[in-house]
């Protein structure tokens, strides 16, 4: 039973961790108080992307529903982890502001809560409140990474930068910061539950995985570098089980957030990881793991020696999330994708390691000279709240977003051709569904491309094959595949901000002008009929997908079936999301092209008879109707039964999280 001098030992610890809590809510208040009253037009960033989710999710985040904005349709579960988007559209609708506001007020909600949950972790984890705030204090106002791993040139004045204010309000690591948020929380209840084997621990881990899950790609992956570390360090002598316990617990944290983290989804992801340029697999990334491998055995044969498994695991968490980023610098190797982006964890793992590694130092300090050390560590915070504050207002200055080629370019798209598709450029694709509900070529996030051959496409359209006329021809042949009426190209003077286009003149004098400003022309593409469904020969259809960019022998054939002019032509309607209705004519050896993605979650019917649905070449859906004459076909979307299964099995999770507190509360009251 605790005693009198206990409970007021604790209630004195819990008061001055409120205290400390309470500072640093203020403290990142401070600095970043402006994202809640306004937003700043960063068109060089995913910002848009993700208001975009924002705007026109509606309430496809309780059901299956099609995305049919980018990359020709995707299920809207691949669009991203919903956790920020989600948070953006609550906020914009409860305050009622734009959502562009709620996007950045979610930012500055994380970058506040992120410290706070360091402090949070590390306190009950080490029953320190005073080392558990210098901790969040130094990951708060210092970038080590600039150190170590600086993003441009070395300066030891950028430890002094505010790298993670910067990263989230001008650049696209907003989503990561919010699943970083949860990093603490999951070592904490990951910990407690291989210590305590306890449910309401169990729940609580797996509530946060699923968080970070939910956040971004980047949390199931901190949890399990996490969860490595901890079984390493933690009750080594019965680490089957506890593996296998934390492996249960990953598979709860999973099953929460599994309708946006389907297997299918997560195979794609790693399809595009290995497609994408430099990202994936390759024999240096046996160097890279070897090395990682090399300095843990080095690290460990040090650690060992200590008594206190918390100062192991920071020490080795801070050297697995450390030599991501550094074995890239220095040996130009990787065994996961983006490397770089770790710096995030970086840091707040080397604040963990740093503080707690140095105290048993700082312990044998006179108090007197710790007293001053804490007034000159209070001084330079000082310091640097002011500094951050300052720069907080150089990135989130006010700037309307109605003055932006992104906007001026959507909205003449909106108020000219509403329901064509279009190929937008670079940061115009990024927002242009911020403002409208334009169909796009692309728009999506490379990282949760799902279609691989439309990747190769948009990269002959963007960065172009051999000489201007070859570009050319291959360009527009790629866009009449994918059911293209409009392209826009920036040049190499735009204003708009990635200019990509290796031949930005390749349409000059070719196609008609529909639209020309700040450096972007919009070019009509010569369609046979705009629309997204097609009669063609069915032997006309692409077969196998191209491999290269430039391949488009295949396409071509495809393409002239398009422009048959003695084909029939076909009625194209979209019905809500969830539901097309085609109307045309059909002959034997004639199939229908539908230019939109193929997923198993599409059910036809041809006059009311459920027919076959084929997946072409391209990634494109085809049925053959068998029937001669008149007919209306209609697509129903309800997910497929993958993310069906998913979506029950993610409400039988989450049902498992107050179960699990009740039956300890059950426990506790018999």
């Amino acid at each position: 039973m605790e005693t009198a001098c206990q409970k007021k030992t604790s209630r004195g610890e819990a008061l001055r961790a409120g205290a400390y809590a309470v500072a640093l809510v203020w403290i990142n208040t401070y600095i970043c108080r402006d994202m809640f009253f306004g937003s700043t037009a960063f068109m060089g960033s995913m910002h848009g992307f993700w208001t975009a989710i924002a705007t026109r999710a509606g309430s496809s985040w309780f059901h299956a529903a099609w995305w049919p904005f980018w990359d020709f349709g995707i299920p809207f579960e691949w669009t991203y982890p919903p956790l920020v988007p989600a948070l953006a559209a609550a906020i914009s609708a409860l305050r009622g502001v734009a959502p562009a506001v709620g996007f950045h007020s979610v930012t500055g909600l994380f970058y506040i809560l992120a410290p706070v949950s360091l402090f949070f972790g590390c306190w009950r984890l080490m029953r320190s409140p005073g080392y558990s705030f210098l901790a969040a204090l130094f990951y708060s106002l210092t970038s080590i990474t600039q150190i170590l791993v600086p993003d441009g040139p070395f300066s030891p004045a950028n430890f002094f930068d505010a790298r993670r204010l910067y990263v989230v309000t001008v650049w696209d690591d907003t989503p990561h910061l919010a699943a970083l948020t949860f990093l603490p929380l999951v070592i904490l209840f990951l910990a407690r539950s291989i210590e305590t084997r306890r449910i309401a621990y169990c729940a609580a881990a797996a509530a946060s995985i699923a968080g970070a899950a939910l956040a971004s790609a980047f949390g199931p992956v901190m949890a399990v570098m996490a969860a490595i570390c901890l079984l390493f360090v933690l009750h080594r002598e019965r680490w089957p089980g506890n593996a296998l316990l934390v492996a249960s617990i990953g598979a709860w944290g999973w099953a929460i957030a599994a309708p946006f983290l389907s297997p299918s989804l997560m195979l794609a992801i790693r399809e595009a990881t290995a497609e994408s340029a430099g990202e994936g697999w390759s024999v240096g990334s046996l160097t890279a793991l070897a090395v990682v491998i090399l300095g843990w055995a080095i690290l460990w044969h040090f650690l060992r020696k200590l008594a206190d498994w918390r100062t192991q695991f920071f020490v080795l968490f801070a050297w697995l999330t450390s030599s991501l980023p550094l074995i890239q610098l220095v040996l130009h190797r990787h065994f996961l994708p983006q490397p770089n982006r770790y710096k995030f964890e970086m840091e707040i793992a080397l604040a963990m390691a740093i503080v707690f590694g140095l105290r048993p130092w700082i312990d044998r300090l006179p108090l007197s000279v710790r007293r001053a050390a804490v007034l000159v560590v209070l001084a330079l915070a000082a310091e640097q709240v002011a500094s951050f504050r300052q720069q907080e207002k150089k990135f989130t200055f006010p700037q309307p977003v109605t003055d932006t080629i992104e906007y001026r370019a959507a909205m003449w798209a909106q108020a000219h051709f509403p329901t064509i598709r279009y190929f937008l450029p670079g940061s115009i694709a990024q927002w242009a569904n911020a403002f409208t509900d334009l169909q796009q070529f692309t728009g999506e996030s490379f990282t949760m491309a799902t279609n691989q051959v439309h990747q190769r496409a948009d990269t002959a359209i963007g960065f172009g094959v051999g000489d201007v006329r070859q570009d050319a021809q291959v360009t527009l042949t790629w866009l009449k595949a994918y059911g293209v009426g409009v392209i826009a190209i920036s040049g190499r003077e735009s204003q708009e901000y990635w200019r990509a286009f290796g031949h930005p003149e390749k349409f000059d004098g070719v196609l008609p002008v529909l639209w020309s400003e700040g450096g972007v022309t919009f070019y009509r593409v010569p369609l046979r009929e705009f629309t997204l469904a097609h009669i063609v020969p069915e032997s006309a259809l692409v077969k196998h997908a191209p491999r290269e960019p430039e391949d488009v022998r295949e396409v071509e054939r495809y393409v002239a079936g398009l422009d048959d002019p003695a084909l029939p032509g076909t009625a194209f309607e979209w019905e809500g999301r969830n539901r097309i209705r085609i109307r045309t004519t059909t002959a034997p050896g004639q199939a229908v092209s539908v230019q939109v993605t193929y997923h198993p979650g599409w059910r036809a019917k041809l006059s009311g008879r459920p027919i076959e649905l084929h997946r072409d070449g391209l990634g494109l859906m085809w049925l053959k109707p068998g029937v001669a004459g008149p007919c209306e076909i209609v697509l129903d979307y309800d997910g497929g039964w993958e993310l069906r299964l998913c979506r029950w099995l993610s409400w039988v999770a989450i049902a498992g999280l107050p179960t699990a507190v009740a039956v300890l509360r059950l426990r506790a009251l018999a």
